[in-house]
């Protein structure tokens, strides 16, 4: 979307108030920021959630050759 809005904003030039297009452009780039290290903190919670369920590393189907 900041992208966008930047292409817009050098394409329209003179059509935009002075100031709103760095915010604009800049509050979507910092939101797009915070949901990127939001995912990967989603996925190392994720990560660490199946390392505790205590689950056994092999589900063995049979056993050969083991009294």
């Amino acid at each position: 979307m900041a992208l966008g809005y930047l292409v817009y904003k050098l394409v329209y030039w003179d059509s935009f108030q002075l100031g709103l297009a760095p915010l604009v452009i800049s509050l979507f780039f910092f939101a797009a920021v915070q949901l990127f290290f939001i995912g990967i903190i989603g996925e190392y919670i994720g990560a660490i959630h199946t390392q505790v369920l205590k689950r056994p590393l092999v589900v063995e189907k049979e056993r050969i050759n083991f009294d």
